[in-house]
């Protein structure tokens, strides 16, 4: 079973350190999960899928899981409501909030 996540998502602008272009469609980026910004259980990509397409003000909300959710190591643990994440590419380019959570197929 996978956790899926209700979240709330900021783009960061390019002057923040994030990036200018906001992603229009759904996508997988590389996680980090504030209980574990060393990476203890890894480093682990999530799929995000829009609620709506983010606002002016660069906001949003999505569902989000992780890729690889039915793997034995998965930090399915850490998807929680109120955990705050981070998606990165090489940079930090999102900051983001869990809401609620359920149990999806």
């Amino acid at each position: 079973m996978k956790t899926v996540a209700a979240i709330k998502l900021y783009f960061l602008t390019a002057d923040e350190g994030g990036q200018s272009i906001i992603p229009k469609d759904n996508f997988s980026v590389p996680i980090v999960f504030e209980e574990d910004k060393e990476l203890k259980h890894g480093l682990w990509s999530a799929r995000i899928e829009f609620h709506i397409t983010p606002n002016m003000e660069r906001e949003t909300t999505a569902d989000l899981y992780l890729l690889f959710h039915d793997n034995e190591e998965a930090p399915n643990h850490l998807i929680k409501s109120g955990m705050k994440f981070e998606l990165m590419t090489n940079r930090v380019i999102a900051k983001g909030f869990i809401e609620t959570i359920r149990i999806g197929k």
